[in-house]
């Protein structure tokens, strides 16, 4: 009995540092290659105005004072922004 115990706690012992190792591993798909950041979007101000065309959010962020409030927001996806205020023109 004690023989099977201890095969059974070897395999969940093999089993969950198999799990850790698979988990930690990086991915190898294409969309991991790709950072959101190189990403190139359309941006606009909060008055739906667009302000900016083909930019990554880099480039975007380039427009924006350093301050907490959000600046500029994709046109595409809004939940993909640059801090800031956006310098008076």
């Amino acid at each position: 009995m004690k023989k099977i115990k201890l095969v059974f706690a070897i395999l969940a012992l093999a089993a969950g540092v198999s799990g850790a190792v698979a988990a930690n591993r990086p991915s190898t798909t294409v969309a991991s290659t790709t950072s959101s950041t190189d990403v190139l979007h359309d941006w606009i101000d909060w008055n739906n105005q667009l302000v900016l065309t083909n930019a990554t959010q880099a480039q975007a962020q380039t427009l924006c004072s350093g301050n907490f409030n959000i600046c500029l927001r994709a046109k595409d996806n809004t939940n993909i922004y640059t801090v800031g205020e956006l310098p008076a023109r």
